[in-house]
């Protein structure tokens, strides 16, 4: 496989993606489910975009695993060879209620290593996208690396679970930094730690398709990503993870140290 056509391959796939989605925003009629929960929801675009890209994956790499959130592609239980890993629309609850802060996800693996990766912020047309090796981007402008600096230093960001259920240890993360953002989409939360506009996202456990592209992109403009207890992320689990520059990343490590006994 020639990586860099591929990724040029799949960018097209993911620019064409992008453009349904926009204008799936005009259509009331589009059907919305509930799966686990009220706050948990799926619509017939989530299930539509990934049957797009699956079709896309069959028709030219045949044997290789796939990985999405709304389906089923044959049972995926390790990560030899190829696996494509699909998250067709990350932040459906935004995309519902709000229309905007939502991205669709998709990125590649080759025996449990990153090969490429894609986060496409839709509604600002904003691409962002690493290739092993060749760094990160961001439409056509590559990405600097992230500088490192201690928590009281940046922004931090966390899922709406970590605050709930995790309300004694989100308070002293909080209060170490200069102050939080949630938005409601892992893909865009890892996307504002990519881009420096916060310094962690910090999560109670997501699913693999939740984290595996932004862990990709992550891994080119060295930044730290680890399970809160720092132990290395799980491939094809649930993770909790912290997100960050080296020095943030420790400074959260050690808060989760000293109070792992606390929220439980």
């Amino acid at each position: 496989m020639d990586i860099a056509v591929t990724a040029k391959l799949v960018r097209g796939w993911v620019e064409e993606a992008g453009q349904l989605l926009r204008e799936s925003l005009s259509n009331t009629s589009i059907v919305v489910e509930e799966k686990s929960h009220p706050s948990d929801l799926v619509t017939e675009m989530d299930r539509f975009i990934e049957a797009f890209y699956v079709e896309k994956i069959r028709k030219e790499f045949p044997t290789h695993q796939i990985i999405g959130e709304e389906g089923s592609y044959g049972e995926v239980d390790n990560m030899d060879g190829y696996v494509w890993i699909i998250d067709p629309i990350d932040g459906t609850l935004n995309y519902v209620k709000q229309k905007r802060n939502f991205c669709s996800m998709i990125a590649l693996y080759k025996d449990g290593v990153g090969i490429f990766s894609f986060i496409n912020d839709v509604i600002n047309e904003d691409i962002y996208y690493a290739i092993k090796g060749k760094g990160a981007y961001c439409n056509d402008k590559q990405l600097e690396n992230v500088t490192t600096y201690p928590l009281g230093k940046g922004l931090v960001a966390l899922n709406t679970k970590m605050v709930m259920l995790k309300p004694t240890l989100s308070k002293k993360i909080i209060q170490e930094a200069l102050g939080v953002r949630l938005i409601g989409s892992a893909g865009l939360e890892m996307v504002q730690v990519i881009t420096n506009r916060v310094s962690a996202y910090v999560t109670t456990p997501l699913n693999f398709w939740d984290v595996a592209p932004g862990i990709m992109i992550a891994s080119e403009l060295g930044l730290k990503c680890s399970r809160t207890d720092n132990s290395p992320i799980k491939m094809l689990e649930k993770n909790p993870i912290v997100i960050a520059n080296e020095n943030t990343h420790q400074d959260i490590i050690n808060i989760m140290k000293k109070t792992s006994n606390i929220d439980v």
